[in-house]
């Protein structure tokens, strides 16, 4: 059975109201920061363990979930000061901030420039330049992913089946995609569900992304930092989001940073519990 979330609720800050998650009643709080087109239940399976001795949160970001979905103002430094009054609306002291995907973009640009705000950086298959410079030069199984965004399809079933065809997901389906890929959709009145990411703020955001500038914030940071990387190709083999390059140049220009690869795990299943080395190198290094 699935930790059940001891909160579920919304929280309006400063800038606007989010949808967040909590797991565990005790110990330093982790903030978690999802990737491009998720949701706070991406995180279920690392708050299985961590939430034993910490409590942990995630979050929607603005436009996905159930998180307000403003018209425009979709880059990283507006993540990062959404999740700044986060923080401050729920009255936390330097928490934990894990970020996965575009997550770790905000969670580094967060950790540079809100530097009292945190105590220590977790960044997963992500925190780099992108490795590409154009959309249509985007990866396949990224293209799919924003591809599938205000695209109404006939019933949950079948969803879920297209999505169980990617050879990135369907093998290693386990209860944690399911739930993840539960809080992803909304129910439409014809039977249909969509995705609940807002389409044209992500587009947004593809458009913004160069005001990430990740390699100026590694020297920045000022707290401990752990790097993990997921180093199995998606579609191909060469097709990963986090290059050996980049995360051996992030581990060198980030002040005391650990790093750890993940060679038989990709950019989705490294946190989806299909091996259990990611968490305990998260554990290990929190403790």
């Amino acid at each position: 059975m699935p930790l059940q979330p001891v909160r579920d609720t919304f929280v309006t800050t400063s800038r606007l109201t989010h949808h967040y998650v909590q797991w565990g009643e005790q110990g330093t709080p982790i903030i978690c920061a999802h990737g491009l087109t998720a949701n706070a239940f991406f995180f279920q399976a690392i708050a299985e363990e961590l939430a034993r001795d910490h409590r942990v949160f995630a979050y929607d970001l603005r436009g996905r979930g159930l998180s307000d979905q403003p018209e425009h103002g979709y880059s990283v430094p507006i993540h990062a000061a959404d999740l700044s009054a986060l923080i401050e609306a729920l009255e936390m002291e330097q928490p934990i901030i894990l970020g996965h995907s575009l997550g770790a973009l905000v969670a580094l640009y967060f950790a540079a420039n809100y530097p009292t705000q945190l105590s220590k950086l977790i960044l997963v298959d992500g925190g780099a330049p992108l490795p590409w410079q154009k959309a249509e030069d985007q990866p396949a199984w990224l293209a799919a992913a924003v591809n599938r965004l205000g695209v109404a399809v006939p019933s949950y079933q079948e969803y879920i089946q297209r999505l169980k065809a990617a050879p990135f997901l369907g093998p290693y389906w386990n209860e944690f995609v399911d739930i993840y890929f539960e809080h992803d959709v909304a129910p439409q009145s014809d039977g249909s569900v969509i995705s609940r990411s807002y389409r044209e703020g992500i587009l947004e955001e593809g458009r913004n992304s160069a005001e990430a500038r990740p390699e100026e914030q590694w020297g920045r940071v000022q707290v401990p930092t752990l790097i993990l990387r997921a180093g199995q190709g998606l579609v191909y083999p060469d097709d990963q989001l986090l290059s050996e390059t980049a995360a051996a140049a992030m581990q060198q220009a980030i002040k005391n940073s650990q790093f750890r690869n993940f060679p038989t795990l990709n950019h989705y299943t490294v946190l989806f519990n299909v091996e259990p080395e990611p968490v305990e190198a998260m554990r290990t290094f929190i403790a």
